[in-house]
């Protein structure tokens, strides 16, 4: 009997195998990386301490790639191998009980292999060329699912090997199917499914788990507008190399598209998803240095779990795609697909289809929450908030349209365009008297359109249409307007200050805050986020904290405003500490227009407000 062999056979030209073997290219050629990851990956998964990718030439077996197997040429006396190409799998569990290898030299003399397994390596057109092998020192029974693992590693090997050396007249299909990305050099989308598929197909038999992760980069084209073309693509390449490290058990990787990746990792329990992900996604939001520039991936994970949340790789990479609207889990960027996330997609999609049309037919309304100066004597100016009440949706609230309109510049520009205009359409009816400090309006502006090119000429073009003057207006910015690209940003602040703008940096502190580049920033205020305030009477570290950056900013000739204020506690403390301005609930939420009027004309509040 050879072996414990219960595959087909098969039927091979011998002359014909070698041809093909041979037009590959495959022979003699240098060890590969992601020959040798995949060796890795089935030496780890199948706990075997050996394992090989042997490729059976005329004379000779020639190993490509290995675990503890000498690499190069060896006899063909030697192979195990060579008696498996007429098959699909050779398994023999223990050579000493084996009539074919009993006496074989690989068995009686070193390396004294007990047991081997080989699953069929086949070229473009179905030619047996060597095999995937696993071998050991000790008997080995193995069972239906390791041999599936097996056959999966060497579906993947094989499909290697046709895209590294793809023969002039191999078939279209195989052509298409084995691509790269030409930055990363990982498998494209078509390929990445391909073998997505071969593992799905294999967790559906054994009703086990894959994870699949759709990893997405963050910022990529600020990093390429601020720095160049060649840093993004040097960075894309280091996290590719992150992905396939011999440190991270990934079946296979794949570049997606310019800013997304793909990965799939094994999973064998549930409870363990975050055990298992959130090292891989620590370690691709380490710091990359390239050409002296330090980077910082903002990276977030969408994963998906197969079978449970689908059981074709187009439902699984959509749900791992769809996983990334859902909110963080405990894990910083992680994000699991649901039913409740395929939901919040549907709702986030009507939203967007929703706001073009109510932006361009004023369907929305401003509210405002007044500025009070640190004593509470008087209201220093207001901050209008966008808020809308749509006939099919209900109130939305603007943390759920804010974002998606900051995703898109249409939807960007139409919303600090209406913003702008509705404030100075708006500022007539404000109250004024001479000689009194200019009551300003502060306006929220998003990214994409404070970089846009024109952002200055729209908006003095604005002001003077309304007749508002310049200095009854601030411009509240977030750090993603600055840090997206800082010169750029630097020089239209200074352009909006020339014209007597004022210009807040809102959410201090939320962000990739650094007080060390407020002193190069042409900021008139700085708003200290709610988050740093809500513990400041109970918390001593927060009271310095805020302490500091009120120093800071003084210094900097810059004045502060802290948001979220609530309790009469906070706001003497704040007065304490030097803070110029309070904002919050302590005097007022954010108010319709009339009412905003009649607080600005009855202040100070009555003391049981």
């Amino acid at each position: 009997m050879l072996g414990n062999n219960k595959s087909t056979t098969r039927s091979f030209d011998e002359k014909e195998r070698l041809a093909e073997l041979h037009a590959l290219k495959i022979l003699d050629t240098p060890a590969d990386k992601y020959f040798d990851r995949y060796t890795r990956l089935v030496a780890e998964i199948l706990r075997v301490p050996m394992v090989a990718v042997a490729l059976i030439d005329k004379d000779r077996e020639w190993i490509k790639s290995a675990v503890s197997v000498e690499l190069g040429d060896k006899p063909l006396e030697t192979s195990f191998s060579v008696h498996a190409l007429d098959k699909d799998i050779l398994e023999v569990p223990d050579t000493l009980e084996d009539d074919v290898f009993r006496d074989h030299p690989a068995v009686v003399e070193a390396p004294f292999i007990r047991f081997y397994m080989g699953t069929v390596l086949c070229g473009p057109t179905g030619q047996p060329l060597g095999t995937l092998c696993i071998m050991d020192t000790q008997s080995r029974y193995f069972s239906r699912l390791q041999r599936a693992w097996l056959v999966t590693f060497g579906h993947m090997i094989q499909e290697l090997i046709i895209h590294d050396h793809v023969l002039i007249n191999a078939r279209q299909e195989a052509e298409q199917t084995a691509r790269r990305n030409a930055v990363t050099g990982l498998p494209d989308q078509k390929l990445f499914v391909s073998t997505l598929n071969h593992l799905i197909n294999l967790s559906k038999q054994e009703q086990n788990y894959l994870a699949i992760l759709y990893v997405r980069l963050n910022k990529v084209d600020e990093i390429n507008r601020v720095y160049s073309r060649a840093i993004r693509d040097a960075m894309l390449r280091r996290l590719a190399e992150r992905l396939i490290a011999n440190d991270i058990s990934t079946l296979t990787v794949g570049h997606l598209s310019q800013t997304c990746f793909g990965a799939v990792i094994p999973l064998y329990v549930l409870d363990a998803i975050f055990d298992v992900v959130a090292p891989i996604a620590d370690k691709l939001k380490n710091p990359i240095e390239v050409e002296e520039v330090t980077i910082h991936p903002d990276i977030d994970v969408g994963i998906s779990l197969a079978p449970v949340d689908g059981l074709t790789s187009e439902e699984l990479l959509a749900n791992a795609s769809a996983a990334l609207e859902a909110p963080e889990s405990l894990h910083s960027g992680l994000h699991i697909f649901s039913h409740d996330v395929e939901q919040k997609v549907l709702r986030r999609d009507t939203i967007a289809q929703h706001l073009e049309s109510a932006l361009l037919n004023h369907q929305l309304d401003n509210h405002y929450q007044p500025l009070v100066a640190i004593d509470g004597s008087h209201i220093v100016g207001f901050e209008a908030l966008a808020r809308w009440q749509d006939a099919e949706l209900g109130n939305v609230s603007p943390a759920d349209f804010v974002p998606i309109a900051g995703k898109n510049s249409k939807l960007s520009r139409l919303l600090t365009k209406w913003s702008l205009m509705t404030v100075c359409g708006q500022s007539k009816q404000w109250p004024e008297k001479t000689g009194d400090v200019p009551l300003r309006i502060a306006i929220n502006v998003l990214p994409t359109q404070f970089l846009e090119n024109g952002f200055v000429s729209f908006v003095l073009g604005t002001l003077e249409e309304y007749g508002l003057a310049p200095e009854r207006l601030t411009l509240e910015l977030t750090e993603d307007s600055i840090l997206a690209n800082i010169n750029k940003a630097t020089q239209v602040m200074e352009e909006l200050r020339d014209h007597n703008i004022q210009i807040s940096l809102d959410d201090f502190g939320t962000g990739y805050s650094s007080l060390s580049y407020l002193k190069d920033l042409p900021l008139d205020t700085l708003k200290i986020d709610k988050t740093f305030i809500d513990d400041l009477t109970e918390d001593s570290r927060s009271a310095n904290l805020v302490a500091g950056i009120i120093r800071i900013a003084h210094d900097l000739k810059i004045k502060v405003v802290a948001e979220g204020v609530e309790h009469e506690a906070q706001r003497a403390l704040l007065q304490e500490l030097g803070c110029d301005v309070i904002q919050g609930y302590l005097y007022s939420r954010p108010v319709a227009f009339d009412d905003a009027l009649k607080l600005l004309n009855n202040w100070p509040p009555a003391d049981d407000c």
